[in-house]
């Protein structure tokens, strides 16, 4: 089956692309803590126990948490985490970033757009180096509404495969799969949504290796 969709759907795509915009080349930070630092001499790592705030200035990025650890050019690491740029604000249980490899892991986390609304997950990864992100665990999303156990995004290619069962709905359009090898794909081209569940082979053998990342 096959649909195409208004560009108000559009604004899934964008909230995935504001995951892997927070997360990406968190380089160069301030740091303003909530009370003492501990630094570990002989590791380099950066303790704030009380939290604090991380700043990039020039990547325009905010991280807020009352817990925080890192060790400059290696990690990043955070609970409760609220991450955010001009566009979007990014929550997570947990966050853990890697500098080798751009690698963004988040627990709990749900992405909020003032102009599309969220998309939540119980697990994120986001290969900001592939330009990959994988959801899994009760996906939800509110423009369009979704629901799905796993999705992998491609942002080069501004296509979002969907694996297992879902139901997708915008407006009056409706399509749902209700098995583990179900699948959606949504193409995002022209200021519309392309769904189909009929995803081309090449498509298939390009994107779901990554669900078995996470």
């Amino acid at each position: 089956m096959k649909g195409v969709f208004p560009s108000r759907t559009v604004g899934l795509f964008s909230v995935l692309i504001a995951v892997l915009l927070l997360g990406a080349r968190f380089a160069a930070f301030s740091v303003e803590a909530n009370g003492d630092q501990q630094v570990d001499l002989a590791t380099g790592v950066t303790t704030l126990p009380q939290g604090g705030t991380l700043t990039d200035n020039q990547n325009g990025l905010r991280l807020v948490a009352p817990y925080i650890q890192y060790k400059e050019g290696e990690f990043i690491r955070a609970r409760q985490a609220q991450l955010s740029t001009g566009e979007a604000r990014f929550i997570a249980l947990e966050l853990d970033y890697q500098f080798k490899g751009e690698i963004l892991r988040l627990k709990e986390a749900t992405v909020n757009s003032p102009d599309f609304g969220n998309i939540s997950a119980q697990d994120g990864l986001a290969l900001l180096g592939e330009n990959r992100l994988v959801l899994s665990g009760n996906i939800r999303s509110q423009t369009p509404q979704l629901k799905a156990g796993k999705m992998v995004v491609d942002t080069q290619s501004r296509q979002a495969l969907v694996i297992g069962a879902y139901t997708f709905q915008d407006g009056a359009s409706r399509l749902s799969g209700n098995r583990p090898d179900s699948l959606l794909l949504l193409s995002f081209q022209g200021g519309k949504t392309h769904v189909t569940t009929r995803v081309p082979p090449e498509v298939l053998a390009r994107l779901r290796p990554y669900a078995d990342k996470l």
